[in-house]
């Protein structure tokens, strides 16, 4: 009983003899780990590197923006005290080239076609009203009230609008004189 080799149950006895396996674990661990170091440090670089040209660039938009506002209200303050200034002038020439641009032409004609043939203005007073409006006063010469009805109809029909009889009376023919306000719009 000798000659048999003896059983070693303590392991530890030679716990380095295959260490091959466990260096090129280690190595690949070492490797992988400088790899993804050298990667994440040059990723930090070239984000470090555009996140200082983002802010430089943000910084310059924004003072940019900051000399375009102030130009804006430095503008802003020149065109209000400009407007300020010519208004009166503004409003009077604008006037002028209103009343030379309405077309009183339209306006005689479509009043005209809606005068019954028995009917007749006595007076008119037109004025202008806004930029494409016009109000007009005037006195209608009627021999009856259905003729001035049949004048309300065909004014409406005519788009004039706020059509309203502001008094009537009768003349020394006997005819029925009534005073009318309407409102005319061109249409552009």
């Amino acid at each position: 009983m000798k000659n048999q080799k003896r059983i070693s149950i303590n392991l530890a006895t030679h716990p380095m003899r295959n260490n091959r396996l466990f260096y090129l674990f280690f190595g690949l661990l070492a490797g992988c780990s400088v790899f993804v170091s050298v990667l994440a440090g040059y990723t930090y670089i070239r984000y470090r590197d555009k996140n200082t040209n983002f802010l430089r660039t943000k910084t310059q938009i924004e003072e940019k923006l900051r000399n375009v506002q102030r130009e804006e209200r430095r503008l802003s303050t020149q065109i209000e005290k400009a407007s300020q200034k010519y208004q009166g002038r503004i409003d009077l020439v604008n006037t002028l080239i209103y009343r030379k641009s309405f077309s009183w032409l339209n306006f005689l004609s479509a009043l005209e076609e809606s005068l019954p043939g028995s009917c007749f203005i006595v007076s008119l007073a037109p004025s202008l009203k806004e930029n494409s409006k016009i109000e007009v006063r005037f006195k209608v010469a009627s021999p009856n009230l259905r003729e001035l009805l049949v004048l309300n109809r065909n004014l409406a029909k005519k788009n004039f609008t706020e059509i309203r009889t502001v008094s009537e009376g009768r003349n020394a023919e006997g005819l029925l004189v009534s005073e009318m306000t309407l409102i005319y719009e061109r249409i552009i």
